[in-house]
């Protein structure tokens, strides 16, 4: 279409308007073609129509019949049932055509945060697409925040965020911490799942709590415990959030069918710890980082002032991975940072899934006999812990380093109140004495001291040297960050030909 007929399509279709006396029609769009100043009216509006909102009028937006949509998604690889209907559908026709700006914005953010949600979901073993369900919650902001108090990435509302050990306080709200409330959905995620062995169930309690879920479940009767048999009985917002997560799942895959770019793709930037060890002023920090106080509040959106008090020692803060070496060179006392300039980047602290805690709890509830190979994980001792006054679930967990799951499940305990005095049942792995390493070595032949010496610890440093690239590496710098490795190193042991990698791939680092 020229702009000559776009502009006789618009004059045509003002004309009629104005015929009719509709005030609200008395617009001109002027562009290339200015109406003749005898036919326009003093009390009308004038404005020139911009490049930008002429190319949305001449954009193409593709309506695609059902079939279409239906066959798309039955061509989705994913653990989460995709099932297609009209009000699918209608969520479907919302993210790609009448609000494709925000599937835009999505696509240009989701190489910030999707590297980080599918390490964790790896991690735990969980469905790939579940990070999707982040762009529902937050729209991949993490300091969106709603009308019910969530936070975050993952919307963490304060109470679960502390039964999931996320620190909140007037200095630091760690639902906002891309990583730690990564880990601690992936944890609340799985632990959901586990309760009803169905995604879509999990997805609608993390929205909506188990007890709505479970209370569906028991209105809908006979046996029916799916997200579409349960439909009518959740909550609204829930009945919106499971076609919402398959709509976006959808509209990712398909922007490009859909004719739907970014304008612009985002990045995480290399960056690596600092651990403060007194308090700290972060705009004197930044200033003395040759970086500006928004660019690392940016890196920690956790902070919510941009002062560190004392009583935080050791707390960790993100600064760019260039900027550590100007670390050593920070003179000024009352800038007050660690001076010790950190070379990788640490995993965050945070409780672990315990998985030898569950094999513990197992074998302790039953008389089932242990095979041989299991003899090393089953032993284990019993630890009563009595509850002090202004203890938390969270804080005895993370003080044991045990999952908080499995603490509530040893002591049968649904709710996350405790009192002063109150005995706990803990459950740890027993530590073999130097006695008891001995009579093993003494009874086994020298054939098998060998075996049993070996695997275990060769299995752990084969885990530990598993490197994923992230979005900007190099061989370079990922030898930089690994003392002693150089790049020839790097490429032999993992048969690299050339110095290409790719963003998510899996390099062996010894």
């Amino acid at each position: 279409m020229t702009y000559f007929r776009l502009f006789t399509v618009i004059a045509t279709v003002i004309g009629s308007l104005c015929a009719t006396g509709t005030q609200a029609a008395n617009y001109s769009f002027i562009q290339q073609h200015p109406a003749p100043t005898d036919t326009i009216k003093p009390e009308q509006n004038i404005r020139t129509i911009s490049d930008e909102e002429l190319a949305l009028l001449v954009e193409h937006i593709p309506n695609e019949p059902n079939d279409v949509i239906q066959d798309r998604l039955s061509c989705i690889e994913s653990e989460i049932p995709l099932e297609f209907n009209s009000t699918v559908r209608a969520h479907i026709d919302y993210f790609t055509i009448r609000n494709r700006k925000y599937t835009r914005t999505m696509l240009s953010r989701e190489n910030v945060y999707f590297p980080l949600f599918e390490k964790y979901l790896e991690k735990h073993n969980m469905p790939q697409d579940l990070k999707y369900l982040a762009i529902v919650e937050s729209g991949l902001n993490p300091k969106a925040a709603s009308w019910a108090k969530a936070v975050g990435l993952w919307q963490f509302i304060p109470v679960t965020g502390k039964e999931y050990g996320l620190e909140q306080n007037q200095y630091i709200d760690e639902r906002m911490d891309p990583e730690k409330s990564t880990d601690a959905a992936m944890r609340f995620l799985k632990r959901l799942y586990k309760t009803y062995g169905d995604w879509e169930l999990a997805m609608a309690a993390y929205n909506c709590g188990p007890g709505n879920v479970n209370k569906a479940i028991r209105k809908a009767g006979g046996g029916k415990k799916t997200f579409w048999q349960i439909y009518p009985y959740l909550p609204r917002e829930t009945r919106n959030y499971i076609p919402s997560m398959t709509a976006v799942i959808y509209s990712m895959n398909y922007a490009a069918d859909h004719n739907i770019f970014s304008d612009s793709i985002l990045y995480t930037p290399e960056v690596v710890y600092l651990e403060l060890n007194k308090e700290v002023d972060l705009e004197k920090l930044a200033e003395e980082l040759h970086l500006s106080p928004q660019q690392l509040m940016a890196l920690n959106p956790e902070i919510k002032q941009t002062r560190i008090p004392e009583h935080l020692l050791n707390y960790r803060i993100r600064i760019p991975a260039q900027t550590a070496n100007m670390v050593a060179n920070v003179t000024d006392k009352e800038c007050i940072l660690l001076a010790a300039a950190p070379v990788k980047l640490p995993e965050p602290e945070i409780t672990p899934e315990p998985t030898k805690a569950t094999v513990l709890l197992a074998s302790a509830k039953s008389d089932t006999t242990v095979k041989p190979e299991q003899e090393e994980s089953v032993s284990s001792e019993k630890v009563i812990y009595t509850v002090r006054r202004g203890d938390n679930l969270s804080s005895i967990a993370q003080s044991h380093n045990i999952a908080l799951e499995d603490l509530k499940e040893w002591n049968n305990l649904k709710g996350s109140s405790i009192m002063a005095g109150q005995k706990l049942s803990i459950i740890k792995p027993a530590q073999k004495t130097d006695t008891e390493l001995i009579a093993v070595n003494n009874e086994a032949s020298e054939p098998a001291k060998a075996n049993i010496a070996k695997p275990a610890p060769e299995k752990k440093k084969k885990q530990d040297l598993i490197y994923h690239v992230q979005p900007g590496d190099t061989l370079w710098t990922i030898s930089q960050k690994h003392n002693g490795l150089t790049v020839e190193q790097i490429k032999k042991i993992n048969k690299l030909k050339s110095n290409a990698i790719q963003p998510g791939q899996k390099l062996i680092l010894g």
